[in-house]
């Protein structure tokens, strides 16, 4: 009689999760749109919004049950380091935020349980699929991805370009009850910002340089990739976001050293790049002082303004600021949704406009280390895995979103975060199937030859 492997994931629990992460990642690019018209025609907004975290809460205590009465597993993954650091994560998390659970607005906190926790979970759901289970190709949802981003870019530039302001009023976007319908640079009518489906430009942006970075790297073996990269990059130009634009710069320098080696910048070729990048960056801050439309789009700052700086850009380093400072004050953390996004649903909305800045304010600076310390084993384990293309590429655009998040608080929006952490959990996943396959066949080997 055939025995059980005790350490293979039930098919059924396998389909399920694969369903349920392909579910997200398919929806994400349309979330912000298709909430907001569900939410503002047929309601309640809050479910339309919260649904995949609903899902991903069942089909993660399902799967944690599955790892609960199953001892290999358990076993197995207590040996791994990014496990034991997503764990103190999740514990540092649970642990300040019922410390502080009085204090703080109940809708606030359940928010930012939400925001935080979604993407670790759809992460941990990708790792154990892949690999605990045979496995399942997904590489044929590659140019379905590539597709959809496309589309998506494309609609930002009709939106900035041809569209009505107004267009998407149509929708149920309203800036006092949902999402504002249409955004501008320095609330100028003439330089209205892309953003398509997604909740605001800068989410739009970011979410752009996960298959730019695809595109980029297609692109570098079959020219005609270079026409997405393209569409693309038009997108994130009519964004607006600057800090995108900053992202995208060091994502594709990542990309560079992926396919030439360490040494790219300071060959010829490498010396060229630097200083023709040096060059456009003094072009572009001396067009934009004598410009007003570079000024505009650069600096978000109009002709009227007394600096640069003034406006959004001074702001933002006071939001930070502020942000540094009520980390001084209470470095052990003030629990979920006391700050970020989430806070918004609270009387006291603490915005640094910092992800890193946001984690120590509502965790401290021990869960800032313990998310540090994961985001570093994840990006140890794809760049051992960077010869081939998705490892790569989730390298590259996570250095690029790193950037952003010294910006903006990147990682709490829904379509970047849940898109780039599934993936990333499939990649690890299948990583360490392959080691623990490989272990798995030596100690079957060694016992069988005693």
């Amino acid at each position: 009689m055939k025995k059980t492997n005790t350490q293979q994931m039930p098919i059924w629990l396998a389909r399920t999760i694969v369903a349920t992460i392909l579910l997200v990642v398919a929806v994400m690019p349309f979330h912000a749109f298709i909430s907001t018209w569900g939410g503002a025609t047929i309601g309640p907004l809050w479910l339309w919004k919260s649904w995949k975290e609903l899902l991903l809460l069942v089909v993660g205590m399902i799967t944690l049950l599955w790892v609960i009465v199953t001892p290999a597993i358990r076993r197995d993954l207590a040996r791994q380091k990014i496990v034991l650091a997503v764990s103190g994560f999740v514990v540092t998390v649970m642990l300040v935020t019922a410390l502080n659970a009085q204090q703080n607005d109940a809708t606030a906190t359940a928010a930012g349980l939400a925001m935080t926790l979604r993407y670790i979970a759809i992460c941990g759901l990708g790792y154990l699929v892949m690999k605990y289970s045979d496995g399942f190709d997904l590489s044929r949802y590659k140019k379905w991805f590539i597709g959809v981003a496309g589309g998506v870019a494309v609609l930002g530039v009709l939106q900035a370009t041809i569209l009505p302001l107004n267009t998407l009023s149509n929708f149920g976007y309203d800036k006092e009850t949902t999402i504002a319908p249409y955004t501008l640079v320095d609330e100028n009518q003439n330089a209205p910002r892309a953003f398509a489906t997604q909740s605001g430009p800068n989410d739009f942006a970011a979410f752009l340089l996960l298959p730019l970075a695809l595109t980029l790297l297609l692109g570098y073996r079959r020219r005609p990739w270079l026409i997405v990269s393209g569409l693309l990059l038009l997108g994130l130009f009519f964004s607006s976001s600057r800090s995108a634009w900053l992202g995208a710069v060091a994502m594709i320098a990542v990309l560079a050293v992926l396919l030439w080696g360490k040494r790219f910048f300071l060959t010829p070729r490498g010396l060229v790049v630097l200083a023709s990048g040096l060059m456009a960056a003094v072009l572009i801050t001396a067009a934009a002082v004598s410009i007003p439309s570079v000024r505009l789009q650069v600096f978000h700052s109009s002709p009227g303004d007394s600096g640069l700086f003034e406006g959004s850009t001074a702001a933002h380093w006071q939001a930070s600021a502020d942000g540094l400072l009520r980390v001084a004050d209470d470095p052990l953390g003030c629990g979920a949704g006391c700050a970020g996004p989430a806070s918004s649903y609270s009387d006291e909305p603490r915005i640094s406009e910092n992800y890193y800045i946001q984690l120590a304010e509502e965790y401290g600076v021990i869960g800032l280390a313990f998310w540090l310390m994961t985001v570093v084993l994840i990006c140890i384990g794809l760049y051992r895995s960077r010869s081939r293309m998705l490892p790569a590429v989730l390298l590259a655009s996570f250095v690029g979103l790193s950037v952003i998040g010294v910006f903006l608080h990147v990682w709490a929006d829904d379509p970047v975060s849940l898109t780039w952490w599934a993936l990333t959990g499939l990649v690890i996943g299948y990583n360490d199937r392959n080691i623990w396959a490989k272990s798995r066949k030596s100690k079957v080997s060694s016992r069988s030859k005693t």
